[in-house]
């Protein structure tokens, strides 16, 4: 079994603390921007008024030099351009490099100003290097590698300086300035490694819940599936007015009698394809594929109006496309199978009733379908099969003739009054 954290851990490059996957460092990078791109606005704000504040106090105590005022006018400018001209996109590209360059710069014209022109002592004592440590190695938003350059390019300068002022003796510097960086780093380091790992894991969760709302779409269809995560996978029965249809394929044993079992799939996979994309069209959710025969509810679980129109046009829709098939399977010579055994072309039957039923998940505790049970469902059933007795394609039940619309009206034909076992009158089924 492979340990997930430690297989995470080798994916971090121990010396950089990026991804060695550069395509994943880059992803990571666009993650980490959407972030914190409001921070590194209000960081860039806040820190130029402390800055403006600095650049006041080293004015007065090292006079009007030309050097200081020339770089940090060009920093302002930089700052400013960075700010309000530079795209979204720029910014998270140079952030970096422009942080980088500009403290680095900032804090190295700032020492060796006072080194060597200032006519009093740096202000500032040796004190202040572990919180410029942090600052550079937390409160800035830099990569590992990033802070440890700016760490150490920004306080080795400041520490020769205090040594050179008296404010720190030879002595200190373990403790006021290794012990710290070395601690500080190791923290950081440890932080960017954590947080590229958590995204990693996070990486993982996305991709276990996409497969997982894929999976149940692939088996349950999108409207259930929407549904069963809805209602945190409980689906109580209620009872409901729906169109019910079942569709079978026209001697179908003898179609695939002499195909291979891979053939066979093949051939089934592509019908019911075909007809998922007639029924989704239709708002129609599939219950069940039983061998070639598929059932289909019209109104459950997701409310479709005029449903009974739905079932109707949809099975006039699946009649037209399997044409459409048949085309292509004698163009490609794939209807070979069954024009040698004297079937023309592929035909389907389709029964369709509509009544209230009980809708939802039925099955046992370990394992449920959902489905819709009642006598609605046993009709659509039997009028499928009784096509073979009128010799049509789809048949419909009064109930389903009684809410037609003209066009669908004028399709019909009555065929006669048959009885359904279980029923004790005869029903009026009518052909499309």
């Amino acid at each position: 079994m492979i340990d997930f954290n430690k297989n995470l851990f080798f994916r971090v490059s121990k010396l950089t603390c990026q991804f060695e996957d550069r395509d994943l460092e880059m992803e990571y990078q666009d993650f980490r921007w959407e972030k914190m791109r409001n921070y590194v606005r209000n960081l860039l704000i806040i820190s130029e008024i402390f800055n403006m504040l600095i650049r006041v106090d080293d004015i007065r105590l090292l006079g009007p030099s030309p050097v200081y005022i020339g770089f940090h006018v060009l920093g302002f400018a930089a700052w400013a351009y960075f700010l309000f001209f530079l795209s979204d996109n720029n910014k998270k590209k140079w952030h970096q490099t422009y942080f980088t360059i500009w403290i680095i710069g900032m804090m190295n014209m700032g020492a060796w100003s006072y080194y060597f022109t200032a006519p009093q002592a740096f202000p500032v004592a040796a004190g202040a290097l572990p919180i410029l440590m942090i600052l550079w190695l937390y409160v800035w938003p830099y990569f590992f590698l990033n802070s440890i350059l700016v760490t150490i390019s920004a306080t080795v300068p400041f520490c020769i300086l205090t040594l050179e002022q008296g404010s720190m003796t030879v002595e200190q510097i373990p403790y006021l300035f290794l012990m710290p960086l070395i601690f500080l780093s190791y923290v950081k380091w440890s932080k960017e490694k954590n947080e590229r790992v958590d995204f990693l894991k996070t990486k993982k969760l996305e991709a276990n819940h996409n497969l997982m709302n894929n999976t149940l779409q692939r088996y349950f269809g999108q409207d259930l599936t929407e549904k069963i995560l809805k209602d945190d996978g409980v689906l109580a029965g209620e009872n409901t007015r729906v169109t019910v249809s079942f569709t079978d394929i026209t001697s179908y044993s003898t179609i695939i009698e002499h195909m291979s079992p891979e053939t066979a799939v093949k051939f089934l996979n592509r019908y019911f394809t075909s007809m998922h994309d007639v029924i989704e069209e239709y708002g129609g959710h599939i219950v069940s594929y039983i061998g070639d025969s598929v059932m289909v509810v019209f109104g459950a679980p997701k409310k479709v109006e005029d449903h009974e129109l739905q079932a109707v046009r949809c099975a006039i829709g699946m009649r037209d496309k399997l044409k459409e098939m048949n085309k292509k399977w004698d163009d490609n010579e794939f209807s070979r199978y069954w024009k040698n055994n004297d079937i023309d072309e592929i035909q389907a039957r389709t029964g369709i009733h509509t009544g209230s039923v009980i809708a939802g998940n039925i099955g046992s505790e370990r394992m449920l379908q959902y489905s819709t049970i009642g006598d609605v469902v046993n009709v659509a059933a039997r009028l499928e099969q009784a096509n073979k007795e009128f010799d049509t394609g789809i048949l419909i039940s009064q109930e389903i003739y009684t809410t037609l619309t003209k066009d669908l009206h004028s399709l019909c034909e009555f065929k006669n009054e048959i009885n359904l076992k279980g029923r004790d009158t005869p029903m009026k089924v009518y052909s499309i």
